[in-house]
């Protein structure tokens, strides 16, 4: 009977799921980088990499969410994580001097590699609209094809928000920046309390 037991012990966690798990969805977690600095893109500043126009102006700033400031026990206790970015915004803060954003020609969102498994991939991307009237804000919408849950570490998710520019270049600016995740969490309840 003991052989039994064990043997459905074994089949159970080889099919990729603990023996003891719950699962946890939170179709929207909205976290907001605030005052984030970027800075002045120069007329001497152009872009290179694939896809960017060569004779544009670019400039690459990194953002990192703490997703483990409100979900930290969660996450230590999961097994698994999927996580995807629906969303990304960025808002001039109140007290910018900027009146808007119709200087920015594109925005592209990575997310930032950081060995051979986990390697910079493109997230989003934003073109803008030439009909569009003049906004502080810019939405950045996302397919949500990429599962970040890799790229989490202590919580925290690394992402490069590069940004092109029309020929007079940007002067330095701050904005609050959201991010919309999805995220799905498989929970090892028997490792937690100690029964494997």
């Amino acid at each position: 009977m003991r052989t039994l037991a064990l043997a459905a012990l074994l089949l159970a966690t080889a099919c990729g799921r603990p023996l003891f798990y719950a699962e946890v969805e939170i179709p929207s977690a909205v976290v907001t980088v605030p005052q984030q600095a970027f800075p002045a893109i120069p007329v001497t500043d152009f872009c290179a990499g694939a896809g960017t126009d060569p004779a544009a102006l670019c400039s690459q700033t990194l953002i990192e969410y703490d997703l483990g400031q409100d979900l930290r026990d969660l996450l230590e206790d999961a097994s698994t994580v999927d996580l995807r970015l629906k969303r990304l915004g960025l808002a001039l803060t109140a007290a910018d001097p900027m009146e808007d954003l119709s200087a920015v020609r594109k925005v592209r969102v990575f997310a930032e590699g950081r060995d051979a498994s986990t390697p910079t991939v493109l997230l989003a991307s934003y073109v803008r609209d030439p009909a569009a009237p003049a906004a502080r804000e810019i939405t950045v919408g996302t397919s949500a094809a990429v599962n970040l849950g890799a790229y989490l570490q202590a919580g925290f998710i690394a992402l490069r928000a590069e940004l092109e520019v029309d020929p007079g270049g940007l002067p330095a600016f701050t904005a609050d920046v959201t991010g919309d995740f999805y995220l799905l969490v498989t929970l090892d309840w028997g490792r937690k309390a100690g029964l494997l």
